[in-house]
């Protein structure tokens, strides 16, 4: 359900947020979470780098897996969490 924020002070700060947050009452109870449109995914600060990933496609030991293994794997998961 939509929210009209007619108070100025508060539209401005909504505005002004850059990443998801939460939003309390005056009597510091929660109210929601706030998620900006505006917000870019963040940046993952520890991907891997090129010489990361061919030397894991190198090494004898990495298992690699189909992407029918990969969801065969994924449905056994989900199957269990029920």
């Amino acid at each position: 359900m939509p929210i009209d924020i007619t108070d100025p002070q508060t539209a401005a700060k909504l505005a002004a947020a850059r990443e998801t947050g939460y939003v309390y009452g005056p009597d510091g109870f929660l109210l929601g979470k706030f998620v900006p449109v505006a917000v870019e995914p963040p940046v993952v600060e520890d991907e891997p780098s090129y010489d990361d990933m061919e030397r894991l496609i190198n090494d004898p030991n990495t298992k690699m897996c189909t992407p029918e293994e990969v969801i065969a794997r994924l449905r056994e998961i989900d199957r269990c969490g029920r």
